[in-house]
Order: structure tokens, then sequence, then C-alpha cells
């Protein structure tokens, strides 16, 4: 369960509030999804609410592979500057 709730953090002080709303979006969109299904009911907005989930989660994974190689950039730009 810890490491679950280390994935959410942005750094050892901080949650990331991106990743907290992405992953409570993701399971309110199971939850109702599961409920249409299990009650066979339609909603009209069904289509535009999984839309956004999964536009949602690209720009999450978006920002992580940015974070990534930002990160990477700047400890690469730290072991040039120790070489100088």
């Amino acid at each position: 369960m810890r490491k679950l709730i280390n994935m959410l953090k942005k750094d050892d002080n901080a949650y990331s509030v991106g990743r907290i709303c992405a992953v409570v979006g993701f399971a309110v969109w199971v939850l109702v999804t599961l409920w249409l299904a299990f009650f066979a009911k339609t909603w009209g907005n069904y289509e535009s609410c999984t839309l956004g989930m999964v536009a949602l989660l690209l720009v999450q994974l978006g920002n992580k592979a940015i974070e990534t190689r930002m990160f990477r950039i700047r400890s690469e730009e730290r072991n040039d500057e120790r070489l100088e």
C-alpha cells in the first residue's frame, strides 16, 4: 500500500494534484461504467465522460514523460558541471 501511495507523490514531501485527480477520475469512471452496466442503464453523456477520462490519462502520461526527461537533462547538466 505504501508503494501505491508513494506513486502519487511528486517528490518526497508533496503529492501531485494531477496524479490524484487522474486516479480519482478513473475510479469514478469505473464506478459509473459498472453501475450503468449492472443496471442496464444508458447515459447520454457517457461518450463525453469517457473521452474526457482518456484525455486526462493521456495528458498525465505525457506530463510524466516530460518530467522524467526534464529531470534526466538536469542530472546530466549537473554531471557535466562536476566534470569541468
